[in-house]
Formats: structure tokens, C-alpha cells, sequence
């Protein structure tokens, strides 16, 4: 009986399967890019990943603070709070909207 191995052209050495936070990343990355280009153009700046999702948290609070009617009035403040405090880590990230 013959002892017979095969071996890749990476020299024997197995490639590490992608963990599940590698493959979130790249999705993410996929599903960002053409948003983060809009923003860019929009901002006049690059605008990274990052800065797109603080972007994105902004949005997302001025709309749950200026357009439901008629909801109590602490959700309405916490959606303030959220707006506001979304601004202000767009504005520590270096977001600007005009020089």
C-alpha cells in the first residue's frame, strides 16, 4: 500500500475558513459602499463606512422625532434625545456639511 498525499498550490497549507464576523463585514461592506458613494457626492468628502451607519442613525432618528403624530410625549422626547445625540457622534466623527 502506497502512503500518497496531495498537496495545493499554497504550499500545503489549508486557507482558514472566513469566521462569521469576516463574512457579516464583506456583506456589509457590499450592502454600504453604493450609500457611502451618495453620501460622498452629497457631503463633497469621502465618507467611510462608518460615518455612513452614524449617517444612517441620524436619519433614522429625525424621522422617529419629526414625523409621528399623536405618540406619547417621553417617546417623543427620547427621539429627540436619540436625534441629538446621533448629530453629535456624526459631528465627533468628522461629518460636516459645509466647510
Amino acid at each position: 500500500m502506497k502512503n500518497e498525499m496531495a498537496l495545493n498550490a499554497a504550499g500545503g497549507k489549508a486557507s482558514p475558513a472566513a469566521s462569521p464576523a469576516d463574512v457579516l463585514a464583506r456583506a456589509a461592506g457590499k450592502v454600504l459602499a453604493p450609500l457611502s458613494r451618495y453620501y460622498s457626492g452629497v457631503l463633497g468628502t469621502k465618507v467611510s463606512a462608518r460615518q455612513t451607519l452614524l449617517l444612517v442613525n441620524a436619519q433614522a432618528a429625525f424621522a422617529m422625532a419629526v414625523f409621528p403624530d399623536g405618540g406619547p410625549a417621553l417617546l417623543r422626547v427620547a427621539c429627540v434625545w436619540w436625534f441629538v445625540s446621533a448629530v453629535l457622534k456624526c459631528r465627533r466623527a468628522g461629518i460636516r456639511t459645509s466647510d
